[in-house]
């Protein structure tokens, strides 16, 4: 592996292999998210909105790209789905957008990124004045737009590599390239 490019891995369906064999490239789009999380998609695509909105001035999404193919940059963190197969991906390192999956999780759960221990704390406080125990309380309710704003603030530190909160790296490609996978492991 060079120093320009990175190793990855993604799960995914069988089918999305046969795609990339048989196309060239593999590229999700969005009824694919809305079919996979039915009822409680309108909170993924939230999140996933927000991220292509904002990952895009990343790394430039290519045409027939909708949303982003979650990898990760260390295979023990891959989960095997059944009837899927795993992506061992070598790919240049300014195609990939990293960041720590914790505060991915964060995102996806319509919550606060703090800058750290102390803004964490402070957070929790200003949640607990308006009696909110949850962060996604407060972003799906009508009633607090102050803190909605401020909790979507915060996303963006999704890609301050200085702000970590699990340590587990995941990258985001926009989409695969035949000539990227090095391995197809099968379970």
């Amino acid at each position: 592996m060079g120093k320009d490019t990175i190793k990855l891995w993604t799960c995914q369906q069988r089918i999305v292999l046969d795609t990339i064999m048989n196309n060239g490239v593999y590229h999700v789009k969005r009824e694919y998210v809305t079919k996979k999380y039915k009822e409680v998609s309108k909170i993924f695509l939230t999140a996933y909105n927000w991220f292509v909105a904002n990952a895009q001035n990343i790394v430039q999404r290519p045409q027939g790209a909708e949303f982003p193919i979650w990898t990760w940059a260390d295979p023990k963190y891959v989960q095997h789905f059944d009837k899927a197969v795993i992506l061992a991906i070598e790919v240049e390192r300014n195609k990939a957008i990293l960041f720590d999956s914790g505060k991915w999780n964060k995102i996806l759960n319509l919550s606060y990124i703090p800058k750290d221990k102390k803004d964490s704390e402070g957070f929790k406080k200003e949640l607990e004045r308006y009696n909110i125990t949850d962060d996604s309380e407060a972003y799906m309710s009508n009633f607090y737009p102050q803190l909605k704003s401020k909790i979507r603030k915060s996303w963006s530190r999704l890609f301050d590599e200085n702000i970590e909160i699990s340590g587990a790296i995941r990258a985001a490609l926009w989409e695969i390239r035949k000539e990227w996978v090095i391995d197809i492991i099968e379970k």
